[in-house]
């Protein structure tokens, strides 16, 4: 038996006993406060104005304010308010930071998630 902060593994018996059932019980627990503060967030961007909160992330990337940018820019994915654009915003961000390993993810999803979409990232 392994210990690990508050929760004991034990090593499975076989492969199908991965975990116990109370490493079961923490990560459904982990999920449901994860969904549940992700709903709550969405409420809160909603309630705020989401032309309010675009037009931040906009105005950070415009007064190159990067960190800033990428932060909203990453919030509205992590929300789901995610479109080719706030993908390609990122990027750009991201590109002025020199992150060019999350350049190209974010401008791979913009082509996954349009492939028609102009990506200037100058």
């Amino acid at each position: 038996m392994h210990s690990f902060g508050q929760v004991e593994l034990e090593k499975p018996t076989n492969r199908t006993d991965t975990c116990r059932m109370s490493d079961r019980t923490m990560v459904s627990g982990c999920s449901d406060w994860s969904i549940a503060f992700k709903q709550q967030c969405s409420v809160l961007y909603a309630a705020d104005g989401v032309a309010d909160l675009v037009s931040k992330r906009d105005a950070a990337l415009t007064m190159s304010d990067y960190d800033r940018a990428i932060e909203l820019y990453s919030a509205a994915i992590d929300l789901d308010f995610a479109t080719a654009t706030v993908f390609a915003n990122r990027s750009k961000a991201r590109s002025n930071k020199m992150l060019w390993d999350d350049v190209l993810l974010d401008a791979q999803k913009v082509i996954a998630l349009d492939s028609h979409f102009y990506l200037d990232i100058s």
